[in-house]
């Protein structure tokens, strides 16, 4: 019964140490280049790429969907996992126009957990795209750097912790960077 117990730890180590995580040792050189910043690793930090929930789960979604999905733009992604996967409502989210996100918040009874949920989503497909690949599709990118200025807004900036705001607005900021560069 030992050895039997032995054996299968042994496998359970193998497959967890054969696993994919999005961190720097896994990324692509080209995404390893432009993001040094520690922050945008740590699985803890709201504001990173994959360090709140629906960045975390969209990342392992996106990871997944690419391997079946070569061909495919990584922007269709994005509607595959809100609208088919989660069933998500969504708004139009390639705007910037508060008066448009107020009434689709307003409408849900969780509109500003989608609305923040949504971007998170499109940060982490960009992000995971990169890292992924070393590239990032120019829909993609357009799109993430929208979804990146919405967070930037007061509109948004009034739903996060005062003490927090600055750090989140830099770190925004350098997102933007990296994401111009890629």
């Amino acid at each position: 019964m030992k050895i039997r117990g032995l054996i299968i730890l042994i496998a359970l180590l193998l497959v967890l140490s054969s696993c994919w995580n999005p961190d720097f040792k896994n990324a692509h050189p080209n995404a390893q280049k432009l993001m040094t910043d520690e922050f945008l690793w740590n699985s803890l930090e709201p504001t990173a790429p994959f360090g709140n929930d629906d960045g975390a789960d969209a990342i392992w979604e996106f990871y997944n969907w690419r391997k079946t999905n070569k061909k495919q733009k990584a922007i269709n992604f994005i509607d595959y996992l809100l609208k088919e996967e989660w069933k998500y409502d969504v708004y139009n989210y390639s705007i910037t126009d508060t008066v448009e996100i107020g009434e689709f918040i307003e409408t849900s009874s969780i509109g500003d957990r989608l609305f923040f949920g949504i971007d998170d989503i499109i940060i982490a497909t960009c992000f995971g795209q990169f890292i992924i690949e070393g590239k990032i599709d120019s829909d993609l990118k357009q799109l993430t750097l929208i979804a990146l200025e919405r967070q930037k807004l007061q509109f948004s900036l009034k739903h996060i912790n005062e003490n927090y705001r600055e750090s989140r607005k830099k770190q925004l900021e350098r997102m933007i960077e990296i994401i111009n560069a890629a």
